[in-house]
């Protein structure tokens, strides 16, 4: 069995005229720490540890994604880094990237951005995960031990939760 954890980053700082940052550049405000510790220890609670985790190269996602690490026992130095999470993809995409993992991952979790990340969830489950608010986290699994055999609309969710759940 395969398994997907798809990731929203943490709530971050706003885009504003006032800021000189990017929009790539943005980082977490201090409820994206919170909300984070708050998906990584349920996650803990029940045992979930992914074996390899994908990360948009944006601040917010990066930092998400170092922080959900840490709570996994996971060294910073092995996240993988991928620009295209940022740049926006299509399921094909996103799929023929999972398959250079065969047999060494059976659970990647991936984080990025909305609107990528409700979307593929939607893709990927054919259900309606359209409200995927920041830090909010789901678990499809598919039944195969190849990558290259997900299809969309075959995986099955497993959970989703939000730091809402939790407060």
């Amino acid at each position: 069995m395969k398994t997907i954890i798809l990731v929203r980053h943490a709530k971050t700082e706003q885009l504003g005229y006032m800021s000189s940052k990017s929009d790539f550049e943005r980082e977490l405000k201090p409820r994206g720490y919170t909300d984070t510790k708050l998906i990584t220890s349920d996650m803990n609670k029940r045992g979930i540890k992914p074996d390899l985790i994908v990360t948009s190269k944006a601040a917010r996602a990066t930092q998400t994604a170092e922080l959900m690490a840490q709570d996994f026992g996971i060294e910073k130095s092995e996240l993988v880094r991928k620009q295209f999470i940022y740049d926006g993809y299509t399921t094909s995409e996103f799929i023929d990237f999972l398959g250079q993992y065969q047999e060494l991952n059976d659970s990647i979790m991936v984080v990025g951005h909305n609107p990528e990340i409700a979307m593929m969830a939607i893709n990927l489950s054919g259900s309606d995960y359209l409200h995927f608010p920041t830090a909010a986290t789901i678990a499809i699994s598919f039944d195969t031990n190849n990558w290259n055999e997900i299809n969309v609309r075959e995986g099955k969710i497993e959970w989703f939760i939000t730091p809402k759940d939790f407060k």
